[in-house]
C-alpha cells in the first residue's frame, strides 16, 4: 500500500448589488412562494431524497438564519410535516441551538425522515450515546438513506456503538458509492487498499478510487496516483498518474502540486517543463506541504536546482534569510525552512 508520509486521510461521520430593478424582481418571486416552498429554498439538504428538487440544496454552514428560521417556523406550525419539521431543525442548528434541533430532528425521524435519523444519530453519538448513534443510522441506512449507509459504515470501520467489522463497513460504503456518494467510494478504496479490515484488493481499490477522483474527492485523486505512479496492485501508468496529481493540484492540494511537480522537473509520465515545475514547488512551499518539508531537509536533491533557489527567494521575501545567492540548503536555510512551517 502506498501513501503519502502523512497517511491516507479517511473521512468519518458525516452530519452535514444586483441592479434595483433585479433585486426588486428577486423579492417579488420570493413573495410568491408558499411559506413551505420558502423554508425548502432556505434549508433543504443535498443528501434528503424528499427534498423539493425545484431549489438548490443549501449546505448546513451556508444556511442564512433569519430567513430559514422565520419561513420553516411558519411553514412547521403550519402542520408542514416531516420534511418542514427537519428543516427548522436544521436553520435551528445552524443558529446553534442543538437542544431544539435535537427535539425536532426525532419528530421529524419519528415520521420516517431518514436524514433526520442520522443527524439526530449523530446529535446523540455527540452527546455520548454511541449505541443510539449506531441504532439511528443503521434504520436510516436499512430504509434505504444514502448518508445512513456512508454513516453505518464508519460505525463498523470505526466501532461506533457496536464492535469493528470490515465486511458491513465494506457492505454499506458500497452500497453508498453505489448511491454516487464519492466519499464512500473513497473510504471503501482505502479499506480494500489497507487491506486490515477487509482482504487486500487493488485492483477493486483503484476502481474505487477512480469512481471518488470522478466525483471530485481530492484524496482519492492522491491515492489512485500514487497507485499508478508505483504500478503496486495495478498496472504502472505514469501518464495517468500524473493527470490525477495535476487534478488534485489543479483543485489547490498542496501535495498534488508537489507530485505533479515533481513528475513535471524529471519528465517523468509527461512533458518536462522546469518552468512549471518550480512555480508547483514553490506553490506547494508556501502552502506548506508537509512532504515537501521532508524532502528539503532530508532529501533535496530530489528538488532542481532552480526549485530550490525559487523556495530560498520565497524565505528571502518572508525575512527568514538574508539572502538566496545560491541553491544549497544549509543549515540556516534549513532553520528558516523550520520557522516557515511551524508558522500558522
Amino acid at each position: 500500500m502506498i501513501t503519502r508520509s502523512t497517511g491516507i486521510k479517511t473521512a468519518g461521520r458525516a452530519l452535514f448589488f444586483a441592479v434595483l430593478l433585479i433585486g426588486a424582481a428577486s423579492g417579488a418571486q420570493a413573495n410568491t412562494l408558499s411559506i413551505e416552498a420558502q423554508c425548502d429554498r432556505n434549508a433543504g439538504s443535498q443528501y434528503d431524497s424528499t427534498r423539493n428538487k425545484a431549489f438548490a440544496p443549501v449546505a448546513l454552514a451556508d444556511i442564512k438564519i433569519g430567513a430559514a428560521l422565520s419561513a420553516c417556523r411558519e411553514a412547521y406550525n403550519a402542520g408542514g410535516g416531516a420534511r418542514m419539521a427537519f428543516q427548522l431543525a436544521r436553520a435551528l442548528e445552524r443558529a446553534g441551538q442543538d437542544l431544539d434541533a435535537m427535539k425536532l430532528y426525532a419528530e421529524a425521524a419519528a415520521l420516517g425522515h431518514t436524514v433526520a435519523m442520522v443527524n439526530y444519530g449523530a446529535m446523540l453519538g455527540k452527546r455520548g450515546d454511541p449505541a443510539a448513534e449506531f441504532s439511528h443510522y443503521k434504520k436510516a441506512a436499512e430504509m434505504g438513506d444514502t448518508l445512513g449507509a456512508y454513516n453505518l459504515g464508519v460505525a463498523y470501520r470505526d466501532g461506533i456503538g457496536t464492535e469493528i467489522n470490515g465486511a458491513e463497513a465494506a457492505r454499506w460504503f458500497d452500497k453508498a458509492a453505489a448511491a454516487g456518494d464519492e466519499t464512500a467510494a473513497f473510504n471503501l478504496g482505502v479499506l480494500l487498499d489497507d487491506g486490515s479490515l477487509v482482504d487486500e484488493d487493488n485492483a477493486r481499490a483503484a476502481a474505487f478510487y477512480g469512481l471518488a477522483a470522478k466525483g471530485g474527492s481530492i484524496d482519492a485523486m492522491i491515492n489512485l496516483g500514487l497507485m499508478l505512479e508505483s504500478g503496486e496492485g495495478v498496472e504502472q501508468d505514469l501518464t495517468a498518474a500524473a493527470g490525477y496529481f495535476k487534478q488534485a493540484a489543479d483543485q489547490g492540494d498542496s501535495y498534488g502540486k508537489l507530485k505533479f511537480g515533481l513528475m513535471q522537473q524529471s519528465g517523468t509520465g509527461i512533458v518536462k517543463n522546469i518552468e512549471q515545475a518550480v512555480n508547483s514547488l514553490v506553490a506547494a512551499f508556501e502552502m506548506r506541504d508537509v512532504d515537501l518539508e521532508v524532502i528539503l531537509r532530508d532529501q533535496p536533491e530530489q528538488l532542481s536546482a532552480d526549485a530550490r533557489l525559487a523556495i530560498k527567494r520565497v524565505l528571502v521575501e518572508r525575512d527568514l534569510i538574508d539572502a538566496a545567492g545560491n541553491a544549497e540548503i544549509d543549515p540556516i536555510t534549513l532553520g528558516a525552512i523550520e520557522k516557515h512551517y511551524a508558522a500558522k
